[in-house]
């Protein structure tokens, strides 16, 4: 049995470490290589999504990717030095709150989609097999709403599939984490409680009745 005294002594510094990471805008980086800040274009997410559609699908490919090894390396080396699903979980967890919330930009980034893709890979490999079939079906009924079931649905998924209470809990706060977020919306996104509750489910703004070429995208990575 590995001596996981000193992985918990250090547990808080990879906890900093991972949210620190996750605060790289990978995102907002490669756009501005190509000259366009995501904080002026399109629906103003730092996301992939975002990337994708004002630079080119390529560098939004790249940017879901570095995102994803972000919510997967400190999955991975809590894992590596023996501690715990929970503790593991909880440093992936980190990550995501970084890139949702980069405190380099100062506020909200992108969705933590991609990040948490890489959470859950180091975590729990299986359980990826609930959120892709929920992504592919996301085609038919709307990404936003196959994400919400997807990843909404997954502590309960967790459990019902024997998941340790420990590894449960940390999918519950990712989930929380990530319809924070998405409730969250964007800078010009409408307040009040249904528009609020749309979001959540949906990932975008109500379409308004008048305008509809208002309405966003529903957003990603």
């Amino acid at each position: 049995m590995p001596d996981i005294s000193t992985p918990i002594l250090y547990w808080p510094l990879l906890v900093l470490g991972a949210y620190l990471l996750g605060s790289v805008p990978f995102a907002q980086v490669l756009a501005r290589i190509k000259g366009v800040d995501l904080r002026e274009v399109g629906t103003r997410n730092i996301g992939a999504g975002n990337l994708t559609r004002e630079v080119g699908k390529g560098w939004g490919v790249l940017a879901a990717v570095l995102d994803g090894l972000k919510g997967l390396l400190p999955v991975w080396i809590a894992r590596k030095a023996g501690l715990g699903l929970g503790a593991s979980g909880i440093a992936g967890l980190a990550a995501v709150l970084g890139h949702n919330w980069s405190i380099w930009l100062r506020g909200r980034s992108g969705r933590g989609m991609a990040s948490s893709v890489g959470v859950l890979l180091g975590l729990d490999p299986v359980l990826l097999v609930w959120t892709a079939g929920w992504s592919l079906a996301g085609w038919k009924i709307g990404s936003g709403l196959g994400g919400f079931l997807g990843w909404g649905l997954l502590p309960i998924v967790a459990v019902a599939l024997g998941r340790p209470p420990t590894e449960s809990l940390a999918l519950l706060l990712l989930t929380v984490v990530l319809m924070a977020r998405r409730a969250q919306g964007n800078p010009d996104s409408t307040p009040g409680r249904g528009s609020t509750l749309w979001r959540v489910i949906h990932d975008n703004d109500r379409v308004d009745e008048e305008f509809p070429d208002t309405a966003e995208e529903p957003l990603t990575p």
